[in-house]
């Protein structure tokens, strides 16, 4: 065993050489036997025309990749202008004060088309829209579609041109029938049929129908006149409102029934300061109405008026007769009254306007704020009407007897 050491030396001092290196880190080692086992890590072992096809593969999926960017960045552009183009198409028609606006008068009365005999008459009114166009294009409006049950369009609002930013009126001619059962209170809306107009060397679009629903319950009416429903066209009265069944109430109101009065016989004097007449309510069948105690009856300085009416009653088809008794209570202030609207001769008028009765309809849809029976009544008690001398000179003999110094 000890032939195989030449000396002691060998085993303290090895012979010289180069430094052995130090084993490669565990991770380092992994990756250069990843490396060899793939065609492009094989060194000269790896046949040239093998590298020179991989080569052009890499090259190639490299174009594709490029290729692939480049076209989707193109396909993007093109989408954004697609939908910068819709956007700039896109029909805006928004709706002004949240529905539509009916109105009897105006145009109605001068054309001669008057009121209606009864609520079996079709009412005619306007029925508007006001509308604002948002969108980058002009818009031509060629139609404007009413379906609302009970109502007929007569007459379409004209084609209007809306340009952009810019609000237009819409007014269609439409026949209510306040008689019909299904007759609602507020139209649900409309449906415009619009395209873009013609231009130079250009047609017009087609047309599109673009609907527009009203607020619910109750839409925006029209902008009214102080005195509430009534505003002033040309001298003649208007109503405007925005539900069906206000327009047929107040539109009633103005054809209310004929009144005839009669001065009832008494003993007047300082002592009893009576004075009293009877009214007849005529019957109107077509439109029934009844007679109620006015909650806030006019006041005249001077005067008491009280009726035989206890509480609402409908107008028969006999009519209906009203008592009223009006009680002077003060000879100076009636006076004074009377000296500021022309003296004496305005005395049966003032009693009338004290009368505290009112007309309604009977019809609980159409039921507005009572119609003073004074107003009915009124062409009785102003000595125009034939017929009413007598009653003229029965009431003012009646009232010199409370009032001698008028």
């Amino acid at each position: 065993m000890t032939d195989l050491i030449e000396s002691e030396d060998e085993l303290l001092d090895p012979p010289a050489g180069p430094a052995a290196a130090a084993p490669p880190h565990r991770l380092a080692s992994a990756l250069h036997r990843l490396r060899q086992r793939t065609p492009l890590g094989a060194g000269d072992e790896i046949d040239p025309e093998r590298r020179r096809r991989l080569g052009l593969a890499a090259l190639l999926a490299v174009a594709i990749a490029a290729g692939a960017g480049a076209t989707g960045v193109a396909v993007h552009s093109r989408d954004l202008g697609d939908a910068q183009t819709r956007t700039r198409d896109r029909v805006l028609l928004h709706l002004l004060g949240g529905g539509a606006s009916m109105s009897f008068g105006g145009d109605s009365i001068s054309q001669g088309i008057g009121l209606p005999g009864s609520l079996q008459t079709p009412l005619s009114a306007d029925f508007t829209v006001a509308v604002r166009n948002d969108g980058a294009k002009p818009l031509q409006v060629t139609a404007v579609g009413i379906a609302v049950p009970g109502v007929d369009v007569v007459a379409a609002a004209p084609a209007t041109t809306v340009a952009p930013g810019d609000s237009e009126v819409l007014t269609s001619r439409v026949a209510v029938h306040c008689t019909a059962a299904d007759l609602p209170r507020y139209p649900s809306g409309v449906t415009l049929t619009v395209r873009t107009p013609a231009a130079a060397g250009k047609a017009a679009g087609a047309p599109a129908a673009v609907p527009l629903a009203f607020d619910a319950g109750h839409p925006t009416a029209a902008p009214m006149a102080s005195n509430g429903f009534f505003t002033e066209v040309d001298g003649f009265s208007t109503a405007t409102t925005s539900s069906f069944y206000q327009l047929c109430g107040e539109v009633l109101t103005m054809i209310p029934p004929r009144v005839s009065a009669t001065a009832s016989p008494g003993d007047a004097s300082p002592r009893n300061p009576v004075v009293g007449y009877s009214l007849h309510i005529d019957n109107s069948p077509d439109a029934a109405q009844m007679a109620v105690v006015l909650a806030k009856p006019p006041a005249i300085p001077g005067v008491s008026a009280q009726t035989d009416l206890a509480g609402p009653e409908q107008i028969g088809t006999q009519g209906l007769d009203v008592n009223v008794t009006d009680r002077i209570t003060d000879c100076d202030a009636f006076g004074t009254y009377l000296a500021v609207r022309g003296g004496a001769t305005q005395a049966a008028e003032a009693l009338n306007a004290a009368t505290p009765i009112g007309l309604q309809p009977v019809d609980p849809r159409f039921q507005t704020a009572p119609t003073p029976l004074s107003t009915t009544a009124q062409a009785v008690f102003d000595g125009v009407t034939p017929g009413t001398a007598d009653l003229q000179s029965t009431l003012l003999t009646q009232l010199a007897a409370v009032c001698p110094m008028l």
